[in-house]
């Protein structure tokens, strides 16, 4: 079996190979093969993981390539992970609109919308490809944003598209550890949109634990990060559990205080980090003293693990896993790269499995539109996935959901079409742009700073 990775020369990419060895066997990979535009970083990660496979004997072999038809012909399955435009782009994203006192996060807010922007037409164009040299293959995406590239490439592309996020296995691996038992053993009720979810439901040998844990939350916050950055009153109110990034709805003023206080976005955080890497490495790479590449790879990739979210909720750099709990048991495996082995595991080997994916709604969650794409529990196996009926949700979560939803149509629209006004219409629908003028604003100087990476609205 084959294995596609688009935006190899990513930073993780190397993790990545590192992780497909343990499950290489069962899925039985023959090749993994690296795509990126960026030849002199994909051949410095490109080496760095084919080190990697080597050294633990993988039964795989590493290839890395320009070519994008070259890396996906014949595939099976294609993990996506592009960042058009790098981490400088992202840098912009941020601090143009933290200009206008408006939080620039990656993944919602103009942040997402213009990383949006400058990756849809990619994707899609990467879609048609696939379609042709790989036509059964599956797209999994983990690009950011992963809600707004399935919406796109679902309504748009040519390939057969799953979006996923990890922030629900995040969410029940932090409830296993803090109810004392296996993950296996519970079920996690989850519905929303990428990065707007609530967890309605958690049922522990068939007896739900909602209350037990509305009313036990301070114990909770202590024993995960994720659930750290709520009070506990919102929680009680709203009788469900969040996804960590509804942070940015529910205190919004915050999150822009507390990066403004810090005078550092996460983006300029990732370029401190990610750059001297990428300088210190590659001429180890080259030299060939690939253990001593990797040593420091890895400890620079587990620093930037560990401080993901400090500036957006406290202001202050530090490590958020420092106060938690020690794990006493074995629980499920978190990250994009487990959760996409998941879906190839139920897909290729006809494993059933309940998994929280981006896909089309077709009447999933009442009141959205059979395309819109939702983030919601699938029943996966040899023939795809099947999204699980959700119904009717709280009034409090259609408040937050419907808006997004709109903005998320109007941004793929502007970003297919080069349409401004639809771009303009999108900022403007975002309940985290607080007027017209602000969203005009933002847009007209996204269009500036991004101008190589939006041909579209030229």
């Amino acid at each position: 079996m084959k294995l596609t990775v688009l935006g190899g020369a990513g930073m993780r990419t190397a993790l990545l190979v590192n992780g497909l060895i343990r499950h290489s066997k069962e899925l039985e990979f023959r090749e993994v093969a690296l795509f990126d535009n960026d030849e002199e970083r994909l051949s410095v990660m490109g080496k760095l993981s084919k080190y990697i496979a080597e050294k633990n004997n993988a039964p795989f072999k590493v290839t890395f390539t320009t070519d994008i038809r070259e890396a996906v012909r014949g595939t099976d399955f294609i993990f996506s992970a592009v960042r058009v435009g790098q981490e400088e782009s992202r840098v912009n994203d941020e601090r143009v609109a933290l200009k206008y006192g408006v939080l620039g996060q990656e993944t919602t807010g103009p942040g997402g919308f213009a990383m949006a922007l400058r990756t849809i037409p990619v994707m899609i164009e990467y879609s048609r490809i696939i379609a042709e040299e790989a036509p059964n293959a599956w797209l999994l995406n983990f690009s950011n944003p992963s809600g707004l590239l399935a919406q796109a490439l679902n309504t748009y592309g040519s390939a057969k598209t799953i979006g996923i996020c990890d922030a629900h296995a995040g969410i029940k691996n932090a409830l296993s550890k803090f109810l004392r038992v296996h993950a296996n053993r519970l079920q996690v009720d989850y519905f929303g949109l990428n990065h707007l979810g609530w967890v309605p439901k958690v049922l522990l040998d068939g007896q739900d634990q909602m209350p037990y844990l509305l009313e036990n939350f301070e114990r909770l916050q202590k024993s995960s990060h994720i659930f750290s950055f709520f009070d506990p009153e919102l929680i009680r109110n709203i009788g469900m559990l969040p996804n960590e990034y509804l942070y940015y709805f529910y205190y919004y003023d915050q999150a822009v205080k507390n990066i403004l206080e810090v005078g550092e976005t996460r983006g300029e955080q990732i370029v401190k980090l990610n750059r001297p890497l990428l300088q210190r490495i590659t001429p180890l790479v080259k030299e060939g003293k690939l253990a001593e590449a990797w040593k420091d790879y890895n400890d620079t990739l587990e620093k930037r693990s560990s401080t993901y979210m400090s500036r957006e909720t406290s202001g202050h750099v530090h490590n958020i896993h420092e106060h938690e709990e020690p794990a006493p048991l074995e629980f499920e495996e978190e990250g994009y790269e487990g959760l996409a082995i998941n879906i190839i595991k139920s897909i290729h080997l006809n494993k059933p499995q309940v998994l929280i994916l981006n896909v089309p709604n077709n009447g999933t969650i009442g009141g959205l539109s059979d395309d819109d794409v939702v983030e919601v529990p699938c029943l996966v196996n040899g023939n795809g996935y099947s999204p699980l009926t959700v119904g009717e949700i709280p009034g409090a979560s259609k408040a937050l959901i419907h808006p997004i939803k709109a903005y998320e149509r109007f941004t793929v629209e502007a970003a297919v079409k080069g349409d401004y006004q639809a771009a303009l219409n999108a900022l403007t629908v975002h309940p985290m742009v607080p007027s017209f003028t602000v969203a005009k604003q933002i847009l007209d100087e996204y269009l500036v700073v991004h101008q190589p990476y939006l041909p579209q609205f030229q």
